[in-house]
């Protein structure tokens, strides 16, 4: 289960306003902001990774869900230390 971490007013790595700040199994967090001219995303695996995608107003939505399954999926598999690797490799490529 997602856990929120948000807080009304946070100001967000990318220098917006935060929408949605999700953590899930102390595992990966998924934060949204809003900033002047797009949607930000950023998301990381604790000890492993950190990305940020930028959006559009029609698709930030679509995309911030989509990227919270993925992780979510990623985070409930048992992986060596390749399989991680090629996910991280997957993920910043997709996404």
């Amino acid at each position: 289960m997602w856990k929120s971490l948000y807080v009304a007013g946070d100001i967000g790595s990318e220098g917006g306003i935060v929408f949605a700040d999700e953590e899930y199994k102390n595992s990966c967090r998924i934060t949204l902001e809003k900033c002047e001219k797009y949607y930000a995303i950023t998301c990381g695996i604790y000890g492993s990774m950190i990305h940020t995608v930028f959006s559009d107003f029609e698709h930030y939505q679509n995309l911030y869900d989509t990227m919270k399954i993925e992780l979510q999926n990623f985070i409930d598999k048992d992986t060596t230390k390749d399989e991680e690797l090629d996910f991280y490799n997957y993920f910043c490529n997709k996404f």
